[in-house]
């Protein structure tokens, strides 16, 4: 990873994203996300996470619990690691459930390319999301290799 372009391309690829963050007793709670979105120049990402708004998840994310969100590319193992805080947690709107679609057929398409059945991706999506917006305060390389950690 280089540049704030080749972030944003990698937040549009089929990645795979996982959200991670804790409760008041430090207990960890983690879930796939969906549909990517980075703005105001890559200082926000929004994702839609797997969880009901009655979950323990969405406790911490509406108690302002630190997060930590992994965009995973399958075909190539690139990978970054967002860290933040939740400045937003609400049910996603119709446009941020096309966004959701959308990644979805992205993250089908590059599981093919590995081997993996479409049928099989897209039965790893949950039922239920939340819209969560965060607000970056880190931003890390963590595809594996000599870089592994390194800010970006």
């Amino acid at each position: 990873m280089g540049s704030g372009a080749d972030l944003q391309d990698l937040v549009r690829a089929g990645v795979a994203v996982i959200l991670a963050t804790r409760d008041r007793e430090l207990r960890p709670e983690l879930a796939r996300a969906w549909g990517p979105t980075l703005s105001h120049g890559g200082a926000r990402l929004t994702v839609c996470v797997e969880a009901t708004a009655d979950s323990a998840m969405a406790s911490s994310l509406k108690d302002g619990a630190p997060v930590a969100a992994t965009l995973s590319r399958l075909t190539s193992h690139a990978t970054v690691q967002l860290k933040g805080v939740p400045v937003e947690v609400c049910t996603p709107t119709a446009q941020r459930l096309r966004a959701v679609a959308a990644h979805i057929d992205r993250f089908a398409a590059e599981g093919e390319l590995v081997g993996m059945p479409e049928a099989f991706a897209r039965g790893l999506v949950g039922r239920e999301l939340l819209d969560v917006t965060i607000e970056v305060t880190r931003l890390t390389d963590e595809t594996p290799g000599p870089d592994i950690g390194r800010p970006l």
